[in-house]
């Protein structure tokens, strides 16, 4: 195995990291290549956190290292990032945690393995992944494997195919499956606080591998199925077009209504058991009607027509022009300034660094209005009792 760069990385068709689409929906696959590839910035942004995150591995540095260095300086190339765009404390405090957390699994017995292309195409055609780093402790046959997210959308680790499809090809690689008994895939996702973990034998990684294996079929195969779903449609190219997800959509709330006794269809007002059903699919019908909005909005953008819909001119908020100072200072005087304002807890926060601001004791977080969730978030619910005092404090 080598090191890949990230600003050359291939992707395969079946790839690690869109496996959560494919496993779950093998029509995914067939529908996404008829759409060009909408990576924009934000996804390069990501890339340049690989980078210096794989840079201070290979070479053994903290990633202040890198801090003020351009990606010219560094030899990244990005297609939407410009060569001599500056790499910034805040990134290089981000990728430092997860440095940090990467590190505290090494011991003077294991091994350190970063960005490297690994091979699982022993179960999945032309099969391949990079994964960001991985620590293998042969002393206590434990194999881990670490995934950086450089996102905002909470990632977790119980589950995660993607990790799962990393020690696959990362055990085909080397060889040797007997080597571990154990494998803990991590999320490391530093901006939104998050590092989670989920270990699984190796037997229950074998298990995985047949349900890989026949899900690539289904997916290579003829007239692939679509199966929507939460996880498989968020980030599908095909979701605003695919008539699948809106069956499942129209499904998911005729289903619960279907299966009613007489005596309820009767009655003229929604139960509170129906009431849960709609609310327990909220969120899938909300994100839908989303996707469809921006759609409809996007090709209005292009000139397109819409049925129903067009794009009239927005009216943004009200701004001073170049000459304000000088006639409101002329007619007011100094009434017309405003005294120095402390900035905001996130820009402080990129000056005096994410670690050390807590250290100053400076900040507090009031209670807010209470939230509904579902039951199986793992925030304790409140007590009935509490609820006014809670409401009080806003």
């Amino acid at each position: 195995m080598t090191n890949q760069s990230h600003s050359e990385r291939a992707h395969a068709k079946l790839s690690a990291s869109g496996s959560a689409k494919w496993l779950n929906c093998p029509g995914s696959v067939e529908a996404e290549s008829h759409y060009e590839d909408t990576s924009g910035i934000d996804a390069q942004i990501g890339t340049m956190a690989h980078e210096i995150a794989d840079l201070s591995l290979q070479h053994e540095r903290d990633a202040e290292y890198y801090m003020d260095k351009t990606l010219a300086d560094l030899g990244i190339k990005l297609s939407l990032v410009e060569p001599s765009h500056i790499i910034t404390k805040e990134m290089t405090d981000y990728v430092q945690e997860y440095l940090d957390y990467v590190r505290s699994f090494e011991t003077p017995d294991t091994e350190l393995w970063t960005e490297m292309r690994v091979d699982y195409s022993h179960i999945v055609p032309e099969g391949f992944g990079t994964l960001d780093s991985s620590v293998l402790n042969y002393k206590e046959r434990h194999l881990h494997i670490f995934d950086l997210k450089y996102g905002y959308n909470k990632v977790e680790a119980f589950e995660n195919t993607q990790g799962q499809m990393y020690a696959l090809g990362l055990l085909n690689e080397i060889g040797f499956l007997s080597a571990f008994d154990k494998i803990t895939i991590h999320i490391c996702q530093p901006r939104v606080d998050n590092f989670s973990s989920w270990t699984i034998t190796l037997e229950e990684l074998k298990l995985f591998e047949k349900y890989v294996e026949e899900r690539a079929k289904l997916a290579l195969g003829k007239n692939p199925p679509r199966v929507p779903g939460a996880k498989q449609c968020q980030w599908c190219k095909a979701r605003f077009d695919c008539k699948a997800r809106k069956g499942f959509t129209e499904e998911r709330l005729n289903a619960e209504f279907d299966s009613m006794d007489e005596e309820v269809l009767d009655s003229k007002n929604l139960t509170l058991d129906e009431k849960a059903k709609i609310l327990e699919y909220k969120d899938d019908i909300e994100k839908f009607l989303k996707d469809i909005e921006l759609d409809a909005y996007n090709r209005l953008l292009r000139g397109e027509k819409f049925p129903g819909k067009k794009l009239i001119a927005g009216k943004g908020r009200r701004q001073w022009t170049d000459k304000a100072q000088e006639v409101l200072e002329e007619k007011l005087g100094e009434k017309v300034f405003k005294e120095r304002e402390l900035k905001g807890i996130g820009d402080i926060e990129k000056l005096v660094g994410k670690k050390e601001l807590p250290k100053l004791d400076i900040t507090e977080t009031p209670k807010g209005k209470p939230k509904m969730v579902d039951m199986s978030h793992k925030s304790p619910a409140l007590e009935i009792e509490t609820i006014d005092d809670e409401l009080n404090n806003i």
